[in-house]
């Protein structure tokens, strides 16, 4: 029987991010303190965050489609639905330990055979992954990071999984069978260098791209936080799945930052 008692140092920041999901404003400094240290690459703000809801909606892909989409678990904003835009869910009830984040964030559901299986809890990390001090997230953004469709291995800089220590580098490409003193973890890595211009793109990627050696393209000038989804399950066997399939984890994100509270952002990942 997994056991919780036996993750040491995985077990405490999982257990951060759960217990803190639900708090108040003042928690996320609590929570960046337990958390930020162990993930590497930068200064970083961690946010933990206990599961929404699962449904069949995907406001970005499909957008006004009920039931459209694969199943997907959601963490942040409880209200996240088809209808939902960034605007709709600003001030939103949050799962998240940050009140100032009623952003949604969702992923394909995980499966084992039809049965789903229920993350432990969630990390939403904003680092700085460029040279250039980053500028606020504007308002209204929304992307997309990893491929649904992948039949084959994704760049795990991208999208990855992993068992045992929280944040550590992902190193399978598909759900592996963790021991059962493991933590599976998925990591997805969203891209932080953005055009200027538009909050959105045909494939709701296109007006982003990821920095090369830590400087942003000179068609995507401007550099953001970068975000960084981690997502905790209890061990899972093999043959375990996404929705999307064996090489189509992803995760999507909508903006629904209090305006005021996301000015700090930059002064955390700075």
């Amino acid at each position: 029987m997994w056991r919780r008692a036996a993750f040491a140092l995985s077990l405490a920041a999982a257990a951060a991010a759960a217990a803190l999901a639900a708090s108040s404003l003042s928690a996320a400094p609590v929570v960046r303190e337990q958390l930020a240290p162990i993930f590497p690459g930068g200064p970083n703000y961690g946010i933990g965050c206990s599961i929404s809801h699962r449904s069949n909606d995907d406001p970005i892909v499909f957008p006004r489609q009920p039931g459209r989409s694969h199943n997907h678990t959601f963490i942040g904003n409880t209200t996240v639905n088809a209808w939902s835009t960034p605007a709709s869910l600003r001030g939103g009830e949050t799962s998240c330990s940050d009140a100032g984040d009623s952003s949604g964030y969702w992923v394909p559901s995980l499966f084992v055979d039809r049965q789903a299986v229920l993350p432990i809890a969630a990390i939403v990390f904003y680092v700085k992954r460029s040279n250039a001090r980053p500028a606020t997230l504007p308002r209204g953004l929304v992307m997309i990071a990893g491929n649904a469709a992948a039949r084959g291995p994704q760049p795990k800089s991208i999208v990855g999984w992993n068992c045992g220590d929280v944040g550590a580098e992902p190193t399978f490409s598909r759900v592996p069978a963790c021991g059962a003193d493991q933590m599976l973890q998925l990591r997805v890595t969203f891209p932080n260098c953005w055009n200027g211009r538009t909050l959105d793109s045909g494939d709701h990627k296109r007006h982003m791209k990821y920095p090369s050696r830590g400087r942003c393209p000179a068609s995507h000038p401007v550099a953001l936080p970068g975000l960084v989804l981690v997502v905790l399950y209890p061990p899972v066997p093999l043959g375990a799945q996404v929705a999307t399939g064996h090489f189509g984890a992803h995760a999507d994100f909508m903006n629904g930052w209090n305006v005021d509270v996301l000015s700090r952002i930059p002064q955390e990942t700075r």
